[in-house]
């Protein structure tokens, strides 16, 4: 395990967060994949999700928010991980702006389980592609086993 993360603070209020952290590798070496802590804040709630999975196309996320054009778009975008355990929607607002939301619903839990919805906004443009930066380099960080090749330019 590491001590690399990414945190993504709200821009219109920092109280509200979502925090990609503790990536470690599957115990087997065949394994193929990377696991991680996904994380949401806001006021009165600190949740965590363990073990969200970053199986051998671990880019989707990453490509997911990179394309997400700056000019605008109508409706939500979706994105989910394989598990499904965390699903992101985009919408575009004025002013250049996402609107994010982040949903952590641990698949492993029997029914009754918990799920967790943050919204986070940021700039459609700088604020993003830094944001794609940071989730690149945590997503394909070295000497974790996984094999990156999807199909998209890096």
């Amino acid at each position: 395990m590491d001590d690399f993360e990414v945190v993504l603070q709200c821009g219109r209020n920092p109280s509200v967060s979502v925090r990609f952290a503790e990536r470690h590798a599957a115990a087997e070496p065949q394994d193929r994949r990377m696991f991680f802590v996904v994380g949401a804040r806001a006021p009165g709630l600190d949740a965590r999700l363990e073990g969200v999975t970053n199986f051998v196309v671990g880019r989707g996320l990453v490509c997911f928010v990179d394309g997400l054009d700056f000019r605008g778009w109508q409706g939500e975008q979706h994105w989910a991980n394989a598990d499904r355990d965390l699903k992101v929607s985009a919408r575009f607002e004025s002013g250049g702006h996402v609107a994010l939301t982040w949903t952590l619903r641990p698949w492993r839990s029997a029914c009754g389980g918990w799920d967790v919805t943050v919204v986070t906004w940021l700039e459609a443009g700088a604020a993003k592609d830094d944001l794609v930066a940071r989730l690149d380099a945590f997503m394909t960080a070295e000497g974790f086993p996984v094999d990156y090749f999807d199909g998209a330019a890096r």
